[in-house]
């Protein structure tokens, strides 16, 4: 179950569905509803920490395939200069064409690294506020529950 779907319903029960409670801004939230929510969204929170887990695993599979693609490009680079290096007179030329090669796929290698860490950094701070979001959203419906026990308590 999605998170905002609950976060959605948590609010609808607190700030919708709940009766006022006439002459304050109070209102009469199911205690056993409100904590059915809460639990639904303890439970979902591991899904979202699965996401997260899922985006690191992602970026560690695209670096391992970047790192598998350089050394494809160095064994290519390098398997093109030996054949160069056997033209005696085109040695030369294999080792700059080997080095570009090299310098080419560690550039290559590097940005796709950089690309890969930027991903999960973005998608890793749109879930740590999300996270934070919904803290703030439990923890004032739960500061609201506790408030109006007291008042109830108080009253008795």
């Amino acid at each position: 179950m999605d998170i905002e779907f609950l976060l959605e319903r948590l609010e609808q029960e607190i700030l919708e569905k709940a009766p006022k409670v006439p002459f304050t801004g109070s209102r009469l939230v199911g205690e056993e509803a409100l904590r059915g929510l809460l639990q639904q969204a303890r439970e979902t929170i591991p899904k979202e920490v699965q996401e997260a887990r899922r985006l690191l695993a992602e970026r560690d599979a695209v670096l391992e395939q970047a790192h598998r693609q350089a050394q494809q490009i160095i064994a290519d680079a390098e398997q093109e200069a030996a054949r160069l290096v056997n033209e005696h007179r085109l040695l030369q030329e294999a080792r700059q064409q080997a080095a570009q090669l090299r310098h080419q796929a560690a550039e290559e290698a590097s940005r796709l690294r950089a690309d890969a860490d930027e991903y999960v950094f973005d998608s890793l701070s749109k879930l740590q506020e999300e996270l934070v979001r919904m803290m703030h959203v439990v923890e004032n419906g739960l500061r609201k529950l506790e408030a109006e026990r007291e008042q109830r308590l108080r009253k008795k």
